[in-house]
């Protein structure tokens, strides 16, 4: 390991860089590097500008048909920016959010909805929290598939897409643990989204081999919108509206649809369970700043 002595001027501190370090990335006199912290607080110096620089980029799109929106949503996913938004003035039926999501082939991280199309274009190993929410916004969007068309084939493109977003953020986990640079989540919060990952992926394992029932979908539905929002805010009160709508689901095993009620109520109380150690943890380190 290269070490270097903390040099001082006045109330500023320096470094010098390592030479060989600075030609192999054309660095000069002219040049900026750029700081950021890891996830254990180490501070890390990059070469190159972040992603966090690009730009994001949204547009409407009054013009619904095929081609039209294949051809912007091609165009915006090249173009060099952060994530990009495209609002329809129409929604999109699921026959066409099938065609687009099979012209894109391997373009899983592009999120379709019925009358929005997004998508993070930088979306990497640093982004498990990302990806989780992703993986409940598909789940929901299984959901509201299944009470129009239940037997659709984008149901199981969904599901697929779910398992995807569960490999890469295992992948993250495991990248930041080995490579510190590589995640800005702390690495007890890496932990919590894993669990709660792999769950997600069970609930949508089972969910697409539920028959007719729409009470449900509509309790699984109701249940994945208050996830979104805990885990946005992480707060106490979003945590227990959480846990109500847990309970809504019965445990009352009379055949195999209810074996699989059953099943989904144990793995949203797992869930539940996870976020309030993590809430719980927040609390703790919170009382000891």
């Amino acid at each position: 390991m290269d070490t270097r002595k903390i040099q001082r001027s006045g109330t500023t501190y320096y470094l010098y860089l390592p030479a060989p370090w600075c030609r192999e990335h054309n660095l000069t006199t002219d040049s900026v590097v750029h700081l950021s912290k890891s996830s254990k607080g180490d501070l890390i110096v990059e070469p190159r500008k972040g992603d966090s620089t690009l730009p994001s980029l949204k547009i409407q799109l009054d013009d619904t048909s095929q081609d039209v929106v294949n051809k912007f949503l091609i165009a915006a996913y090249i173009s060099p920016v952060r994530e990009f938004n495209i609002s329809l003035a129409e929604p999109l039926s699921p026959d066409q959010i099938l065609f687009h999501k099979t012209l894109l082939g391997g373009l899983e991280l592009v999120d379709i909805e019925d009358n929005n199309i997004s998508c993070h274009t930088t979306l990497a190993l640093s982004d498990p929290d990302i990806l989780l929410s992703a993986m409940i916004k598909k789940i929901l969007s299984i959901v509201h598939l299944m009470k129009k068309e239940p037997k659709h084939e984008l149901i199981q493109r969904y599901e697929d897409e779910i398992d995807k977003s569960n490999l890469l953020i295992n992948k993250a986990i495991m990248s930041a643990l080995m490579y510190k640079k590589d995640s800005k989540i702390r690495h007890i919060n890496l932990f919590y989204i894993g669990m709660i990952s792999r769950s997600l992926e069970q609930i949508g394992d089972i969910l697409i081999t539920i028959d007719e029932d729409p009470k449900l979908l509509d309790s699984i539905d109701t249940a994945m919108e208050s996830l979104l929002l805990l885990l946005e805010t992480m707060k106490q009160s979003d945590l227990i509206s959480f846990i109500k709508e847990t309970r809504k689901l019965s445990r009352e095993v009379k055949d195999l649809n209810t074996y699989k009620r059953m099943n989904l109520h144990s793995l949203l109380s797992h869930i539940a369970e996870i976020l309030c150690d993590w809430v719980i943890v927040d609390l703790v380190e919170k009382g000891t700043k």
